[in-house]
This record gives C-alpha cells, structure tokens and sequence, in this order.
C-alpha cells in the first residue's frame, strides 16, 4: 500500500511540474502574432552564448536575414544585433528583449504598412529598442513609426522620420532618449491617454523635434518629463497639450525657438511647470490652463486665456509682453522683490469663467467616458 501511494503522488507530482511549465510557456506567448510557429534559437558557436542573435540581410553566415523571424526565435532576455541594411518588413516586439541596430545612420526599418498601420509594434513591458533610422511610408493620417503599448519600454539613439506620427505611445513609464524626430506630418511623439487609459510618468530627454507639425503632443498625459530636447522649425508647436487632463508635467532645459505657431500650448491642464528653458521667436499660449508655473525661462511673449500662471524668476521679461483674457497672473522675482511680486494683474470675470470652465471640463470627460463604456 505504501508503494501504491508513493507511485501516485509521484504521478501527481509529475502532473504539477507539467501544467506548471504549460502555463509559464502559454504566458511568454500571450502577446505573440497569429500565424508564428515558435522556434528554437540557432545555435552559432561565434557567441558568446545562444542569446545573442545576428541579423543580417546580405550574409548566409547570420542567424537570421529578417528581424521579425529573430524576434519569433527568441528567448526572453536575449539581444538581436541587427547588421547596416534597409529592412522593409514589420516588426513586432512581443518577447522582453533588446533590439538593436548596429549604426542608426545606416540600419533602416522601412515599412509601408496598410492605412493607418505601423512599421514597429511594441506590445511587452521592458523591451530595448536602440540604433534604428525608422520610417512609415504606409497611407493614412495616423501611420506611424512605432506603437507602443507596453510599460518600461525604453527606446534610445533612434531616428524617426517622414510618417505622419513618429511614435505613438498608449501606456505609461516608458523613456524616450538620444533620438531624432523629423518629417512627422502630425507629431513626432504622441502621447495618447484616455478617460479610461492611463498614459502617465513617460520621459522624453535629449531629443531633436524639427520639421514634424508638432514635436511632442499630449493627450490626457499627465505627469510626463520632458527635459533637454530642443523644438525648432515645426509647422505648429514644439510642444502641443490637448484634449484635457494633461497635468503635472515638467518641461525643463529645453530651446523651443522658430517653430510657426506655439513654441508651447496647453489647454485644459492644471499644475504644468516649464522650468529653465529658452523660447525665443515663439509664443507661449494657454488656454484653459489652471496654476502652471514658468520658473528661471527666457521667454518672449505669453498669450494666456482663462488660464492662471506664476511667473518666477524670468530675466529681461517685460509685462507688456503678455496678453490676457479673464486670466490671471503674478510675476515675482526673489532676488529684488523679497515676497512681493513685482506685476500682478487680474482681469474681470475670471473667477465665473474659471468655475464655469471647470464645470465645463468636468462635463466633457464624463461624456467621453460614457462613449468609452458603450
């Protein structure tokens, strides 16, 4: 009886281990396009071990000549080097690993995708993509470089260019760094929340926005950090926030200059600080925007409607340099003006029309949220 029962728990056992390693595999390729048959990796005695792969699409001697095929062969973790050349194909990123070019300048993806579809999918948290010139030559106003939908998702030493959205980011605590964006006929960076999708605490630094509509726009992004990139020559803004709920953002040691409209709009936001950075030959406007801060900028004209600002800290600004509708605004500078500011001006009627635009706020994101359930 013993045997019996040391037998059958061994067999339970078994069992467990079994369905264990058959959930973790189901979860690895929760994320993985239909139609790919999950290979192993090919073994290359050149590596220093199987997880780094070498694309290549003029060599017989790489693991792989297409980036997508790399990317089904993978393993969680492992690096994809992909060698100089111009990929036309698809990728999408459904594996946590680390895609890199060997030369931006000379490592294209070039994809012309269906209307409105994308060259790069990222659809996994913690993936590394590096050392790409990207590009959507794909039909529709909303083709785009890069999706990405995943968290943790760090993209850097990259050049996005000639598609209408450069790269469109649908989630939150991804880092954007070292790239180029130009030619985006809508924005270089999109950031796209909803009323009911968070797409918060993102960080874009030392990029270069030119010749793109607008460089970065929000929408319902909240608590995102810009920082060290510069904005200039774009056919609307270097910086555009719109829809609403774009709050507590930072926007810190930037040069926004010659851009056609706005080196800077926000509407409809609350808490933003813009923060030691130069905007020359460009307006600031905001419209609907509750307590931002301006702090030690150069700064040349602010256009401010039902909107509430401190100035702080801003060298050489003159008053006469803002303009303003049921708005109000206090200019204040610690070092000759101990605690009291030195302009302050209060236009008549702001108090109701603030209230009534919060009301009004308040409403729209009810009925988008409505829409969103149905």
């Amino acid at each position: 009886m013993k045997g019996r029962k040391v037998i059958s728990a061994m067999f339970l056992l078994s069992i467990f281990i079994v369905s264990t390693i058959n959930i973790h595999a189901e979860t690895e390729l929760e994320n993985k396009p239909e139609g790919i048959e999950e290979s192993s990796i090919i073994k290359n005695e050149d590596h220093d071990s199987y997880d780094k792969i070498i694309v290549d699409k003029n060599s017989d001697d790489a693991d792989y000549k297409s980036i997508q095929k790399a990317v089904d062969g993978a393993s969680t973790g492992s690096t994809i080097y992909v060698k100089e050349g111009t990929y036309n194909e698809i990728v999408h990123i459904y594996k946590k690993i680390n895609l890199t070019g060997e030369n931006r300048e000379k490592t294209f993806i070039n994809y012309e995708s269906k209307k409105n579809g994308y060259a790069v999918k990222i659809t996994v948290a913690g993936v590394k993509l590096s050392g790409f010139s990207i590009s959507n030559d794909g039909p529709g106003l909303y083709a785009t470089g890069v999706k990405i939908t995943a968290s943790q998702t760090a993209m850097e030493d990259c050049t996005v260019f000639d598609t209408p959205v450069g790269i469109a980011v649908w989630s939150s605590k991804n880092t954007i760094s070292n790239c180029i964006f130009y030619g985006c006929n809508d924005e270089g960076i999109a950031f796209l929340g909803s009323p009911t999708s968070e797409c918060n605490n993102n960080l874009v630094t030392n990029c270069v926005f030119y010749d793109n509509c607008d460089g970065i726009e929000l929408q319902y992004s909240s608590n995102n950090v810009i920082s060290y990139c510069e904005f200039y020559d774009n056919t609307h803004a270097g910086i555009d926030a719109i829809g609403s709920s774009n709050n507590n953002n930072i926007i810190s040691h930037c040069d926004l200059y010659d851009n056609d409209v706005f080196g800077i709009y926000l509407s409809r936001s609350s808490g933003n600080q813009i923060t030691q950075c130069m905007i020359s030959n460009n307006q600031i406007m905001m419209s609907s925007s509750i307590d931002s801060t301006i702090d030690n900028c150069e700064l040349e004209s602010i256009y401010l409607r039902d909107a509430t600002l401190n100035i702080k800290n801003c060298e050489n600004f003159e008053e006469s340099k803002i303009k303003t509708v049921n708005s109000v605004y206090e200019i204040y500078n610690e070092e000759n003006a101990g605690n009291n500011p030195v302009g302050y001006k209060k236009e008549n009627g702001f108090f109701l029309s603030t209230i009534l635009n919060l009301i009004r706020l308040r409403l729209e994101t009810i009925k988008e949220w409505i829409a969103n359930k149905r």
